[in-house]
């Protein structure tokens, strides 16, 4: 019992460490802009960011304005212009290229 409640406790400890490193590495891989500050406090207040980031090179912005009005649906609090800044963020930085 004691060796694996030591195991655990190694897990555990090792998950807090280096669940916040991860996060911030993931972020510095975004350019800077109005639109990171609203994705990092919009969207990730629900999802990892990793939610986001893989879906590069994928959605045209239509795409990612439809999955914004979806979010804003499910209860994601973004203003109309908020919206507008955030996708064009998206296409220009993760947007599929046409």
């Amino acid at each position: 019992m004691l060796r694996f409640l030591s195991g655990l406790v190694v897990v555990l400890v090792f998950a807090v460490v280096t669940a916040p490193a991860g996060r911030t590495a993931q972020s510095e891989e975004l350019p800077d802009g109005p639109g990171k500050k609203i994705l990092l406090a919009s969207c990730t207040s629900c999802h990892e960011l990793t939610e986001v980031t893989k879906l590069r090179g994928y959605y045209t912005k239509d795409d990612w304005r439809d999955v914004i009005v979806t979010m804003v649906k499910y209860g994601a609090t973004l203003n109309d212009k908020e919206s507008d800044v955030l996708v064009d963020y998206l296409a220009a930085n993760l947007g599929k290229k046409e």
